[in-house]
């Protein structure tokens, strides 16, 4: 089938293209919600273009998108590792070959001799497509960029129980033993309402700041104006999940979640330091699990990083992939 090469920004394209995201099931760093959130923050301090390049087929439905962000001359897929767990295009099931032809020849078009494409996520067919690149004079070299520890739930909360190592079960009922000892004192919440996820996203981002020293750094304002954009449009989309733990009435822990595929993706979290004894953090982390198992839900994916806990949890790696091309015959 023919496909028509289109491009725009994201006032043009993003009813198309969020229609796409549903129809292929991607994932919510692929959307216009978290480009657009990412890109009117952080957009002009990259001193970067942005280019949406998509295909449409004859009745005018979009198949495929790539965002590409171009820096002078080197060019990669519009976002930030730091905060886009996976970054890429989006495509209809076998319009992934046309879209990266449609990529290469806008490379190709601008005198490109290179690309960095960052953030492929596991089990995709964008790596394939683009090694295929090298029958046009393209050299793709893919490496491993960061592992997403991932859990597999099957059956119910004791099956998942069963399915963690003998030292990992203890631990985990260890650190739920001092909330079942409150009894009616600690509640746990999913915020998914626009309303409600507005209301508690100002506490979550200090609770972020205030757990570890190092979000703190992160949270510059720039990335706290992101994350209040981000979680209202993804809200409103329904991709986003905001787990509250309360110990009487008071937030101990909050964990910014993702839901898509019937996955729990764990974006980014935060406790009170005053329930550090409480392991609220942790347990706040146990929590989602448990509510993902009772939900019916496929899978829990940590993201990227390979601290100790997610393994502890029962995660196992799943790669995230970066490939580099180059244009042979270039400098």
């Amino acid at each position: 089938m023919s496909v028509t090469v289109v491009s725009g920004g994201f006032a043009d394209l993003a009813d198309r293209w969020s229609e796409l995201c549903r129809a292929t099931g991607a994932m919510p760093f692929s959307t216009p919600q978290f480009g657009e959130a990412w890109w009117s923050v952080f957009g002009e301090s990259t001193e970067a273009e942005l280019e949406l390049l998509g295909l449409e087929n004859g009745t005018g439905d979009l198949v495929a998108l790539a965002p590409l962000k171009r820096g002078g001359a080197h060019w990669s897929f519009a976002g930030d590792h730091e905060v886009s767990d996976y970054l890429g295009p989006v495509a209809k099931a076998g319009r992934e070959p046309q879209l990266v032809s449609a990529v290469l020849d806008r490379l190709e078009s601008a005198g490109a001799r290179s690309a960095e494409f960052r953030g492929i996520e596991p089990g995709s067919d964008w790596v394939q497509a683009f090694v295929a690149a090298a029958e046009r004079g393209w050299t793709v070299d893919v490496a491993e960029e960061a592992v997403c520890p991932t859990i597999k739930l099957r059956g119910g909360w004791d099956d998942y129980l069963a399915s963690l190592r003998a030292r990992d079960r203890r631990e985990v009922r260890r650190k739920l033993r001092p909330l079942r000892q409150l009894r009616g004192a600690v509640s746990f919440e999913a915020v998914e309402t626009p309303a409600g996820v507005q209301q508690r996203m100002p506490e979550f981002i200090d609770m972020m700041a205030e757990s570890r020293g190092d979000k703190a750094v992160f949270l510059t304002d720039e990335m706290r104006v992101f994350f209040e954009r981000l979680s209202t449009s993804l809200s409103e989309a329904g991709w986003l999940r905001l787990y509250v733990m309360s110990v009487s009435g008071e937030a101990a822990a909050m964990v910014l979640c993702f839901v898509a595929r019937n996955q729990l993706l764990l974006y980014n979290s935060g406790y009170a330091p005053k329930f550090r004894d409480l392991s609220a953090g942790l347990a706040s982390k146990v929590l989602c699990i448990r509510d993902a198992v009772e939900r019916g839900m496929s899978s829990v994916n940590f993201l990227r990083g390979d601290e100790p806990y997610k393994y502890e949890l029962g995660g196992n790696d799943a790669v995230v992939r970066l490939l580099r091309l180059r244009r042979e015959g270039a400098a």
